[in-house]
């Protein structure tokens, strides 16, 4: 149990209001946001749901030298296809032809201005059109000698891969690449180590001081649940979870009941969107959660050992529920080489 008095606190390197995390990764994006935000150049942030990355989107203008000019916040998920149009065109009328066109004043007003599209994957092919229209009249009034120049910075977010719906054809290329100047890609919570710890024990406090109870923190199995649990709802299902445990508690600790966590850590269902089925007959990796012997690096470092010479890198990643860029990055602060020849390549 940890003791009162003794809790971890998620500490705030980067100095960025609720940015919380001390992993590498939070502290790269954290740098990189400093270096960018004074800049106007486009920003996509991607990052599995409930990652936060509204959150590293408005931070990012709130460093920006442009505070003093609208931000203009759109969630396609949300809002009728026309007012995404109308806050991108400018109004939503239609030609004749059925097409909508942008108002140049309306672009003028908005001089300077952020525009946060959250979701973007979310927009239908008309509308990912009309934005790209958008965007090539401010360049090309920009790249004029007479027309004054149109300035609107562009952060975007997203929960998909972007390329992969461009393979696809359910995203529109020639967008992509306006969008894809600078990516910052936000971690899961399964991949941030002891930063899950960290940021439950702020979570515990906030939602003690919201509901005026008082819990000093989390009993050895609860604490097991969070470090092992895979999160799919990332920061918003943690938060969410801890806020329900601080209802049901009448102790001064978190139980491992309290947290509810078990039934999911088990359930085949919860690991199924981050499995391949595979033809060469491989068994699929051992669970970590289920093996208590080994820590999560451990059981990575097995297994990658152990299948590398049957498996491409894309496989590894698939099976361990990871993206390729993680596995690899994994590699590298872990010490494991990687086999200059693979079985199938």
């Amino acid at each position: 149990m940890l003791k009162e008095g003794s809790k971890q606190t998620a500490k705030n390197t980067s100095k960025i209001k609720d940015i919380m995390g001390e992993c590498d990764a939070i502290k790269t994006i954290c740098r990189q946001i400093r270096q960018i935000a004074p800049t106007n150049c486009t920003v996509l942030v991607v990052g599995e749901t409930g990652t936060g990355k509204s959150l590293f989107a408005q931070r990012i203008f709130e460093l920006s030298n442009i505070t003093n000019k609208p931000l203009i916040y759109i969630n396609c998920a949300t809002p009728p296809e026309t007012k995404v149009e109308a806050e991108i065109l400018g109004y939503n009328k239609k030609t004749l032809t059925g097409h909508s066109e942008p108002n140049l004043e309306h672009l003028s007003d908005v001089n300077g201005a952020t525009l946060l599209i959250d979701e973007i994957s979310e927009l239908s092919p008309e509308a990912q059109a009309n934005l790209l229209e958008v965007l090539e009249l401010v360049e090309k009034i920009n790249s004029s000698d007479t027309l004054p120049a149109i300035d609107i910075r562009l952060i975007v977010t997203t929960q998909d891969d972007l390329r992969e719906l461009v393979q696809n054809r359910k995203f529109n290329k020639r967008l992509f690449y306006h969008l894809n100047v600078f990516t910052i890609d936000i971690p899961p919570l399964r991949d941030r180590g002891s930063d899950k710890l960290k940021i439950a024990e702020v979570l515990l406090d906030q939602a003690c001081k919201k509901y005026k109870k008082q819990v000093n923190g989390f009993a050895p199995e609860a604490i097991k649940q969070i470090s092992n649990y895979r999160w799919p709802g990332n920061y918003r299902e943690l938060s969410n979870v801890i806020e329900r445990a601080v209802l049901l508690s009448d102790d001064s600790i978190i139980s491992a009941e309290q947290m509810n966590l078990e039934k999911d850590i088990n359930s085949p269902a919860e690991h199924s969107q981050d499995r391949v089925q595979h033809s060469n007959g491989l068994a699929e990796p051992i669970s970590p959660e289920n093996n208590q012997n080994l820590s999560m690096e451990d059981y990575f470092k097995h297994f990658v050992l152990e299948h590398q010479d049957q498996m491409t890198e894309t496989e590894l990643a698939q099976k361990l529920g990871i993206s390729r860029k993680c596995l690899w990055e994994r590699r590298q602060r872990l010490g494991i080489p990687k086999r200059k020849t693979a079985a199938r390549g």
